[in-house]
């Protein structure tokens, strides 16, 4: 009883340290994400602002939306907004959480195991995915990401362990050990069990739970998981023309109904697609560690570049616009708009933070309604004003006008007396850009933007670009009131 009640204690001890403080910033995306997809009410908006708090995010999953993997008809995605709409809410919800898997991950020690069991998780989620659409299955995201994770707590653990991983992995080593008996006598419990407990923490993935929790009594789905995790620890070990892989591919075949021969073809460009998913993640040690049939012939991409403002971008200001323009033709919702004219200024003109705030219908305060960058959401949250006539307020101030404004007292003076404690309180010190957004001549909000967190300056060329973005909004969303 009392080893019983030690190996708990463990097993929970090791969850908490993982959740609490190795991986928060992967449990607060999981929750974030989570939040949105049991909202009915939530819009393809809501998905794209939570990855647009990051811009390294932003970046690598615009990257993998254009791939020919998860766009097979290439159709051009310049936005999240867009790949949310194009993609799929599930497809870019896992792009996300599989990026902040391995930000995770590669950010601890690195040790080879890891980037090993890494590498087998990449590769056999992109498999079991394109199974699970041979098969017609109604979520193969769902697959994939089963797929992904079902190595967690292993993953975790030898990212992690430090003195205790060198210790279990020398008796892994030692002769008539198995893994499951060094894991039993050093840790007293075994890496599934870690796993499991990890994924209803985080409320994960059902499938996944599924799959660990009755390994006889596999489904479909289930088979698929655990199949592709076989082929890719055996092309790795063996090699793709070994026995052991052969034998998995037939096992496969039946499953999906496919020819042996034309499955692993589709399997070696998997395989292909995997790595260079693996590189898009940041995980550039796992893409190396996948074998792809063929190796020498394939030039793996190189890791993206960890973007942490975005840098202004005239060519994706006009596609935004464009797109901007399409939406309004459909009569989009209002929030899917105001998101994109965001991430224009956000992204294209190269901001730290953009912000929309909306007047209350009393028309006597302003509250923060969304925005973009790091630490959006506090931000958006403490952006509150209220109207007092004693008190001059720059934003009131803008709304009043009708204009925008370049806030800035040392280059712009006369503003000066509009910049009240209140507001520095709020943004900072820093100069920033702000515009009435206008519906019928009636100022119903306004938006911000500031390079405050990176301290790079404003400029001419982004008040006009930012400008642009305000009145193309306004103008928009006067016509979609049906109100000339």
């Amino acid at each position: 009883m009392d080893n019983r009640k030690r190996d708990k204690s463990s097993l929970d001890t090791w969850v908490e340290r993982i959740r609490d403080q190795e991986m928060p910033i992967f449990g607060h995306t999981v929750q974030s994400i989570i939040n949105v997809a049991e909202d009915d009410e939530a819009p393809a908006a809501t998905l794209a602002r939570v990855v647009l708090q990051d811009a390294s995010m932003t970046t690598r999953v615009l990257k993998l939306a254009n791939t020919i993997y998860y766009n097979p008809r290439s159709q051009g995605i310049n936005t999240i907004s867009r790949a949310v709409v194009v993609l799929g809410f599930n497809a870019v919800r896992n792009m996300c959480l599989s990026i902040s898997l391995v930000d995770s991950l590669v950010h601890g020690a690195a040790r080879e195991r890891l980037t090993h069991e890494l590498a087998r998780a990449i590769h056999a989620a992109v498999q079991s995915r394109a199974l699970a659409i041979e098969r017609g299955d109604e979520s193969p995201e769902e697959v994939f990401i089963a797929t992904l994770l079902y190595h967690l707590g292993e993953m975790a653990f030898w990212c992690f362990s430090g003195e205790e991983g060198d210790e279990l992995d020398a008796l892994m080593e030692q002769p008539g050990y198995t893994p499951e008996q060094a894991q039993d006598e050093l840790l007293g419990f075994r890496f599934p069990q870690l796993t499991s407990n990890l994924v209803q923490e985080w409320r994960l993935n059902d499938l996944l739970l599924e799959t660990l929790n009755h390994p006889r009594k596999q489904g479909v789905r289930g088979k698929t998981i655990t199949y592709s995790h076989q082929l890719a620890e055996g092309a790795e070990q063996y090699g793709w023309s070994s026995n052991e892989t052969s034998t998995v591919i037939k096992q496969m075949s039946e499953l999906t109904g496919a020819s042996e021969k034309e499955l692993a073809k589709q399997l070696h460009q998997n395989a292909r697609d995997a790595a260079q998913i693996a590189s898009y993640y940041g995980a550039s040690a796992a893409a190396q560690a996948i074998p792809i049939p063929g190796e020498q012939d394939s030039e793996l991409p190189e890791e993206l570049d960890v973007v942490h403002y975005p840098e202004p971008d005239g060519m994706l200001q006009l596609k935004i616009l464009r797109e901007l323009s399409q939406l309004l033709d459909k009569k989009s919702d209002f929030n899917l708009i105001m998101e994109l004219v965001l991430e224009g200024i956000y992204r294209g003109v190269g901001c730290d933070r953009t912000l929309f705030a909306l007047m209350t219908p009393d028309r006597k305060s302003l509250r923060g309604k969304f925005a973009l960058g790091q630490e959006s959401e506090p931000f958006a949250a403490r952006f509150q004003f209220t109207v007092h006539p004693q008190q001059p307020n720059i934003f009131f101030h803008a709304l009043e006008s009708g204009n925008a404004l370049w806030a800035d007292a040392e280059h712009h003076p006369e503003l000066k007396r509009f910049l009240s404690a209140a507001v520095t309180r709020t943004v900072g010190q820093k100069p920033f850009y702000v515009a009435p957004i206008v519906i019928n001549d009636r100022g119903i909000g306004l938006i911000y933007a500031d390079r405050a967190l990176s301290d790079r300056p404003l400029d001419e060329e982004g008040f006009e670009s930012f400008q642009h973005f305000a009145k193309q909004a306004s103008m928009g969303l006067t016509l979609l009131t049906g109100k000339h």
